[in-house]
């Protein structure tokens, strides 16, 4: 992968093949879930036709964190497009902070919610043969949501420095990974053990993580962070 010299110039030229550099990988992102869900299905369905159900009502509720999740993504390219319009790059890395804790607590948020609360609030919607098998998946399931928004803010990163091609190696890690479990993981196959139904769910949630790691493998390769100097915080600035 190339390196990239250390320049901070995010302007760009208006032109067809400039938008559509910058348009592509957000539109990609946002498939990120439907992909999953796609995935999970045609390997439920081999499985049984009650699990493809299942799997239904479970991934649209999680489709409903994920998306919201995506506003993070949405407001990180927003401000490095206009730090980097005014030439104000130094504020790069105060940004990926701020955004990476809040998005964080979010996402811990939500796997509160689903683990105490959606259960409560999901009972009355659901069959009552079905109920402890979807909210068993949705436990599962949300473990994967701090990687997937993490995964998003890398995205934005991408993309708002003007790297945003390379997201195709995460989406490409991200399908790889979960066709490769849920094939193993539902009906064990190669070994790995039978899970059935909770099986997808931990397939998506591993393909999360690998999709992420990924992402920061290509920023570091890219060698990102030290061209706009990113350090972790963990300080909240109001």
């Amino acid at each position: 992968m190339e390196s990239i010299a250390i320049n901070n110039d995010l302007k760009v030229d208006i032109s067809t093949r400039q938008i559509l550099s910058i348009a592509l990988p957000i539109s990609l992102a946002l498939l990120i879930p439907q992909i999953n869900f796609i995935t999970n299905s045609i390997f439920l369905g081999e499985w049984s036709k009650k699990a493809l159900g299942d799997a239904g009502i479970t991934s649209v509720y999680y489709l409903i964190v994920a998306v919201a999740g995506n506003g993070f993504n949405n407001a990180l390219q927003s401000l490095i497009s206009k730090s980097g319009g005014e030439g104000n790059t130094d504020k790069v890395s105060q940004l990926i902070q701020q955004c990476l804790r809040i998005a964080l607590t979010f996402a811990f948020i939500n796997m509160a919610f689903t683990w105490f609360v959606a259960p409560v609030i999901l009972q009355p919607f659901l069959s009552t043969a079905s109920y402890n098998e979807e909210i068993s998946f949705l436990k599962i399931r949300v473990f994967g949501l701090p990687f997937l928004y993490l995964f998003q803010l890398g995205g934005a990163f991408l993309v708002g420095s003007l790297n945003g091609r390379y997201l195709i190696i995460g989406f490409i890690a991200e399908a790889a990974i979960n066709i490769f479990f849920d094939y193993t993981l539902i009906k064990g196959r190669l070994g790995f053990p039978q899970l059935g139904f909770n099986g997808a769910a931990i397939a998506s949630v591993i393909a999360e993580v690998g999709s992420f790691i990924v992402v920061v493998i290509v920023i570091i390769q890219l060698q990102l962070q030290k061209r706009f100097g990113i350090k972790i915080s963990w300080h909240y600035n109001s």
